[in-house]
């Protein structure tokens, strides 16, 4: 996964609108598991594709997904 994405990924858990605390707690994690899970420096915790879509799923951030896309070199749209 590129460098990019990662970020925006731990970007989304840590700073997101849902506080690690609560978005850990919903996703049946400790806050200490879930921060290692998305911080890219650490190769030995892993975060799970089913996870990832729950973490956009709760607090709505997509922007994990659309630069995914853009690597893939498709578009994100909402349906909305």
């Amino acid at each position: 996964m590129s460098e990019k994405i990662e970020k925006a990924i731990q970007e989304l858990v840590i700073n997101g609108p849902i506080p690690v605390e609560e978005l850990a707690r919903k996703l049946g994690k400790s806050p200490k598991t879930l921060i290692r899970e998305v911080n890219p420096e650490d190769k030995k915790a892993k975060l799970g594709a089913e996870t990832l879509v729950e973490i956009m799923k709760l607090t709505g951030g997509v922007e994990p997904l659309k630069l995914m896309a853009e690597e893939l070199d498709f578009t994100v749209e909402s349906s909305d």
